[in-house]
């Protein structure tokens, strides 16, 4: 069957989503680059290498105001002595990028599952150069907690694992910036590991306040492949099978949590048809739960909160 990705874009303000796409780049780099494993870890085990590594002090403290993003989760081989000898063992690891004010850093954590801890850390400093953001060290570091502390963004990230992959400068031609003239402002980009949801976050350095959240359909690689995931299994789901018929269709995929769960919204429209079936995919239990039909297509891009350039400022 062939499969057309149906391409729905919102760009709520103009330019700064683009760009900060084409950046992040620079911090998912080497994702497909992986390193040799013997083992592959199920989506459970990468959720709970993930969550050690994000409870550890250390981390916070290397990724507190700065940009950052994870690129790999799979397992590698660590070398450990028992009783003098060298064992090479298989373990989780955890590859991220932190951006510093000049260089990224790559830092490779390696894991225990069963106790819960980090074995080991690899950090590579002056691994490349920190790409062009507009923005000084200062003003990141502001941007990052203004973001953090609004109620909405604490809501939408409370207990999951989230990243921050760029703190950008909004460009003067953008819709929000012409509507604020004088002001600084600023947009943080908060990506919840493992999925394709994020959220952009636009704050103002001179108010010292967010003024615009929109949630969007976008992420690496991992959250990639579970939308591939989903779409097999719908594809695969018999009742979907006989709706299709063997056409040619159109799809795509929008993911979202309930609480903590992860599931994935199938978009799937048969050539010749007018609906579009939306077969929901339970991504941890690996099934379809849901199936119902829509008259249109997901937006990637959702405003979520906005706050008006003449509005009074909240206590």
């Amino acid at each position: 069957m062939k499969k057309t990705g149906a391409i729905i874009c919102l760009c709520a303000i103009s330019g700064c989503i683009f760009v900060g796409a084409v950046i992040v780049g620079i911090f998912h780099e080497g994702s497909n680059q992986q390193p040799s494993s013997i083992k592959e870890l199920t989506d459970k085990e990468k959720s709970k290498a993930i969550k050690i590594a994000f409870e550890d002090e250390r981390i916070k403290e290397m990724l507190k105001g700065k940009e950052y993003s994870i690129s790999y989760v799979n397992t590698t081989t660590s070398e450990q002595y028992i009783e003098g000898k060298s064992v090479l063992n298989t373990c989780p690891v955890v590859e991220m990028y932190i951006g510093g004010s000049e260089w990224v850093t790559k830092v490779e954590v390696i894991v225990d599952l069963d106790e819960g801890k980090i074995m080991n850390m690899l950090i590579n400093t002056h691994f490349k150069p920190m790409p062009p953001r507009g923005v000084t060290e200062e003003e990141r570091v502001e941007a990052i907690e203004i973001a953090l502390n609004h109620e909405i963004v604490n809501e939408k990230i409370a207990g999951l694992p989230y990243e921050i992959p760029w703190v950008n400068e909004i460009k003067e031609e953008s819709k929000i910036k012409r509507e604020r003239p004088g002001e600084r402002l600023v947009m943080v980009n908060i990506g919840i590991v493992g999925t394709m949801i994020s959220y952009s976050v636009s704050v103002s350095l001179t108010e010292r306040r967010v003024i615009y959240i929109a949630e969007d359909s976008w992420g690496g690689k991992m959250g990639q492949e579970k939308s591939d995931k989903a779409y097999e299994i719908a594809e695969n789901d018999p009742w979907i099978k006989e709706k299709i018929e063997k056409r040619e269709s159109s799809s795509t995929t929008r993911q979202r949590l309930v609480g903590e769960k992860l599931l994935v919204d199938v978009y799937i429209q048969p050539k010749g048809e007018t609906t579009i079936i939306v077969a929901t995919i339970d991504i941890e239990e690996e099934k379809v739960i849901g199936i119902t039909e829509s008259a249109s297509w997901p937006e990637s891009s959702e405003v979520i909160y906005t706050i008006g350039p003449n509005a009074s400022k909240l206590p």
